[in-house]
């Protein structure tokens, strides 16, 4: 093993696309290590295959590896460029793997390459929960006894001992697994035979199942010298039984006395320590409410969406510490950027406020998924509310997990009393509704808590909020009910819709009574120390924190908690939209509510406000920072139509998808355009592959360029496709799109004209080299220099072939793996080859597409 003052090259392996389990947080993290990277003279290299990953745009063409994250292309990247060390707690649980699977082939040893951020050892447990328990029952700490079966008779016979209900689990799982629970042999023995077929072992573990017990985690750093710090503990409101990912999490933990905390952070320190860890430690437990007594129950020595809302919350610059820590510094020694007061890095966090993280499901696209929350994640993203008392925060969050543009919370009071207590015991989506709903019929808090096995404290949290809407309801435009409203969370739409009034009156009222938010600063030392940090959230007390920015300003909203469809991809064109209005010279400021956005990560904006993303809660922050310009994402109709009513600098960026003339209900070829007054400049001719048969535009979601045609017909079709958007007379990244005239006829015709998407834009990006995201918001922003126009040169006839592939949540989800639609993506995956390596032709489905793009090297 290298000493890590030797250390100058670094292989980053990254997670690969946003799917169930992990969306962009792992990507916002490696761009915060890259630059601390860069800042200690570290070349940092990268393997990804997520066309929409920022982290690739910030790394040299000649240190990026597009290409499927497999342990055989991670060694080839060794063999051939000889790293001094690889960083896998980038990547979540498949970079631990393939770490694992170069540790056991002797590839570590035989190359002499160091793993940072943990010892070997510690790599082969993380999967391996038979060891794990092991070791961490040498060193004393408490976990939930685990038996390894490799058979089903084995299962059988240790069902007496361990009784039902018991929890079965795949040992080293080939890809995110989860924990099932079973009430009985039938259940046991299929979860059994779906564990083997997962498990790289063919083998399973069973335990106890502690369902129902408090979920708590706790987020820590540590350094070489031992020195640790507990950035956050996070409290699930759901007990177990409902994975960490689907339930509502609390920051800091509500609940726990100062012995259940103490001892808690106690053993993740010691835990940390045993393990060798170094950087980032999140710990999952099990706590017996009755007892106190509590089990381990999962380990991540990696960034995960808990380390994200840890940093979201606390203000603790996580990432820009462990990168320091990974490499051999201690937390001492590290200096932040100025902003940060010189102890930030050593002191541990105290907040002042509080945050709820509310997940976001995609039911809503795929209607036919079980929709029950159970012990494997079904969350595609989450939102977050910060505020000063639990009721502020947990309203917040609600209303912008719901996306009603008008800030109006759903109702669920149809359900009959009997399906209320079905979905009470066995949760579903709507949960949080069905629990206010049920408080609102005169349901008890404590029988409500012996129902759902949720901490009473919770029930007389939203029954506080349900009193005040009632106080609400029977003062209609009293400003003390107007201001008390406000305090706890209330939104001008929610009350204007209580009182039966529109929203212009309710900040009429508030004017006239000087009923403002005032802004607070999102930081870790409690308001001990003078920081300058760049978070802010807005809540109804004295002594505003937030002063604007200054002169030319740029206020970006962002798009909310991830989502199925382009979501990941317009994360992508958020971040990039920053770093071009930075280089122009504005002032940045993004409104956004989702903790793991790349876009939230200070290195991208100069500040950040976390509120609902509704009409009166942007309008209080313009009212504060006064913006030159404001961009509202392309899908936000009401709010674009609301805005537009105001004297504002007003640009949708994204463009708008709806827009334009109505879209055909096919295409196979797709010819993009950048249009600027007098250019149009083709970015790229590419096939819009349906898989199978189908070739319904919706579920085009396989992109091939340069297309399969003859030179010729490429260049004929960039001349039509200028012609069509020459008649239009539009302008901005462009796609026309083209289809076959008849059935029987292969003469290509255009059928329609669309803004290009946010996935195909990424795609066009990493395929030309060419940031079309910064190139559209230079036009919009009035930067754009017509000799750079003319200058650019794009080969549309290159040898090298780039193929993207739309990836869906069908197997997390367990329905029936089929072609999906656009609005059912969840990433996307992409490959560059030779034209025999990605050849498309005869492809029946999206497996066998998958199989081309995992093959190319």
């Amino acid at each position: 093993m290298q000493n890590l003052d030797d250390l100058q090259k670094v292989l980053i392996i990254g997670s690969g696309p946003t799917e169930i389990g992990h969306e962009t947080e792992l990507d916002s993290a490696t761009v915060q290590i890259i630059t601390s990277f860069k800042r200690h003279g570290i070349k940092t290299m990268i393997i990804d295959n997520n066309p929409f990953s920022v982290a690739l745009e910030e790394i040299q063409p000649t240190n990026m590896y597009v290409q499927a994250v497999t342990t055989a292309n991670v060694r080839h990247i060794i063999e051939r460029d000889q790293p001094d060390a690889i960083l896998p707690s980038l990547g979540g649980l498949l970079a631990i793997r393939i770490t694992q699977e170069l540790i056991e082939n002797g590839d570590i040893g035989r190359f002499g390459i160091t793993i940072l951020g943990m010892p070997a050892s510690t790599v082969r447990q993380i999967n391996n929960p038979a060891e794990l328990n092991a070791t961490l029952k040498e060193i004393q700490e408490p976990v939930i006894e685990a038996q390894v079966v490799g058979t089903e008779d084995e299962a059988l016979g240790l069902v007496e001992s361990i009784g039902f209900p018991l929890i079965v689990k795949p040992v080293a799982p080939r890809i995110d697994s989860n924990r099932t629970i079973c009430d009985n042999v039938d259940d046991m023995l299929v979860a059994l035979n779906q564990g083997f077929q997962q498990s790289r072992f063919d083998q399973c573990t069973l335990e106890r199942s502690v369902v129902g017990y408090k979920e708590v985690e706790m987020v820590a750093i540590r350094d070489s010298a031992d020195t640790t710090i507990l950035i956050s503990g996070l409290e699930n409101v759901d007990p177990l039984g409902i994975h960490s990912g689907d339930s509502i999490v609390i920051a800091p933990p509500q609940t726990l006395n100062d012995r259940e905390y103490q001892d808690l952070r106690d053993a993740t320190f010691h835990i940390a320590r045993e393990l060798g860890v170094v950087g980032v430690m999140h710990i999952h437990f099990a706590l017996n409410p009755d007892n106190q007594h509590f089990y381990v129950t999962k380990l991540a020595p990696y960034f995960t969406r808990g380390v994200a809302l840890a940093a979201r919350t606390t203000g603790y610059p996580v990432a820009m510490v462990a990168g320091p820590l990974m490499l051999g510094q201690r937390l001492v020694d590290i200096k932040l950027p100025s902003r940060y007061v010189k102890q930030t890095a050593i002191m541990e966090p105290t907040i002042d406020h509080v945050s709820v993280r509310i997940p976001i499901w995609p039911f809503q696209e795929v209607p036919d998924a079980d929709q029950h929350l159970n012990t494997a994640m079904k969350a595609v993203g989450s939102t977050v509310g910060i505020g000063r008392s639990v009721e502020e925060a947990m309203l917040k969050s609600v209303r912008s997990f719901q996306f009603s543009p008008r800030d109006v919370l759903p109702s669920v009071s149809n359900l009959t009393d009997g399906e209320m207590i079905s979905q009470l015991i066995h949760p579903l989506a709507n949960r949080i509704l069905v629990l206010i709903e049920a408080l609102r019929r005169g349901y008890d808090p404590d029988e409500l808590s012996e129902l759902t096995k949720i901490d009473n404290f919770y029930f007389v949290k939203l029954k506080h909020l349900l009193q005040i809407e009632k106080r609400i309801m029977d003062h209609p435009m009293d400003v003390d009910t107007l201001k008390c409203g406000r305090y706890y969370g209330f939104g001008d739409g929610m009350i204007a819709r209580i009182w039966q009034t529109d929203t212009a009156a309710i900040r009429e009222l508030s004017a006239s009574a000087d009923v403002r938010p005032t802004y607070k600063m999102i930081e870790p030392t409690g308001g001990e120390f003078d920081e300058e940090a760049s978070g802010y959230y807005s809540t109804f007390e004295f002594e505003n924190e937030s002063q604007p920015l200054g002169d030319r300003t740029a206020l970006v909203l962002g798009r909310g908690g991830n989502q199925l469809g382009p979501n990941s991809a317009a994360e992508y064109f958020t971040t990039e939209m920053l770093k071009q209005l930075k280089r122009a010279g504005y002032h940045t400021i993004l409104m956004n509510t989702n903790p793991n956005a790349v876009a939230v990560a200070p290195e991208f904006s100069d500040k950040q406000y976390v509120d609902p993303i509704q009409l009166g809660d942007i309008r209080n922050v313009i009212q504060v920072e006064h913006p030159d310009i404001v961009i509202v994402p392309g899908n936000r109709h009401y709010l674009t139509r609301e805005l537009s009513k105001l004297d504002l600098n007003l640009h949708v960026l994204p463009p708008d998808q709806e827009t334009g003339e109505p879209q055909p209900k096919r295409a196979t070829i797709g010819v993009s355009l950048f249009v600027h007054e007098q250019h149009k400049i083709a970015a790229g001719v590419m096939d819009m592959i349906a898989p199978g048969m189908n070739q319904n535009l919706a579920q085009v979601t396989a992109f091939r360029m340069p297309a399969e045609l003859p030179k010729a017909d490429r260049v004929r079709l960039v001349e039509m496709a200028k012609q069509a958007v020459s008649e239009r007379q539009i302008s901005g990244m462009v796609q026309v799109l083209f289809a076959p005239k008849s059935d029987k006829s292969d003469a290509l015709t255009v059928v329609g004209v669309r803004p290009t998407r946010l996935t195909e834009m990424a795609f066009l990006s990493k395929v030309t080299g060419i940031n079309w995201v910064r190139m559209l918001t230079r036009q919009h922003i009035g930067t754009l220099d017509d000799e750079e126009l003319g200058e650019i040169k794009i080969d549309l006839n290159s040898t090298r072939v780039a193929l993207m592939n739309a990836a869906f949540p069908f197997r997390q989800l367990h329905v029936l793996n089929r072609p999906g639609t656009t609005d059912q993506e969840v990433g996307a995956t992409i490959a560059f080859g030779s034209s025999e390596a990605l050849s498309l032709q005869n492809l029946s489905d999206t497996e066998e597409l998958d199989r081309i793009i995992n093959r190319t090297i």
